[in-house]
């Protein structure tokens, strides 16, 4: 039950920022209109510290994302767009990586007019997960969580974007 709740908030989320987008689609001149998503999907009852997004241009400070919260914004694309986040979890484990760049970018799900991108991330217990919909669906671990208590034996991450 808890993953069919889980599928359907995705989904709902995702329907919300694709109408949204359109108007960003739109207004995008000489690049791509896009879109990126987080989900947390951690179910130990800890909760995140507020994300922190950025770019060169804009900063994205979310709350904190306990389970099936999101955060989520539109922006116009080119070749150097870069967006970095900084996450948190309880007082010892964290992460900061890239959720979008041109790499990120080309893997990102496209809409039918191929005009907009979107882009899935999942934060669950054990990473970092980036959503591949151009062969269905798959969930692709991309980092792990880094904990401060044991720096010399960080897990490296999963493979990079």
């Amino acid at each position: 039950m808890e993953k069919r709740f889980s599928f359907f908030f995705i989904f709902f989320t995702v329907f919300l920022y694709v109408i949204s987008s359109v108007a960003v689609a739109d207004s995008c001149t000489l690049s791509n209109a896009s879109s990126i998503i987080i989900v947390s999907e951690v179910t130990n009852g800890m909760r995140h510290g507020a994300p922190l997004c950025e770019s060169k241009d804009s900063k994205i400070h979310g709350k904190d994302l306990e389970y099936n919260k999101s955060i989520a914004w539109n922006f116009c694309a080119n070749q150097k767009t870069y967006f970095q986040c900084k996450f948190y979890m309880g007082v010892h484990k964290y992460q900061n990586f890239v959720v979008y760049d041109h790499n990120i970018g080309d893997q990102c799900e496209e809409s039918p007019k191929r005009d907009c991108r979107r882009c899935t991330w999942l934060i669950r217990d054990d990473g970092f997960y980036f959503v591949n919909r151009k062969k269905g669906r798959q969930d692709i671990k991309k980092y792990d969580w880094k904990d401060k208590r044991y720096p010399g034996k960080i897990t490296p991450p999963a493979t990079g974007p």
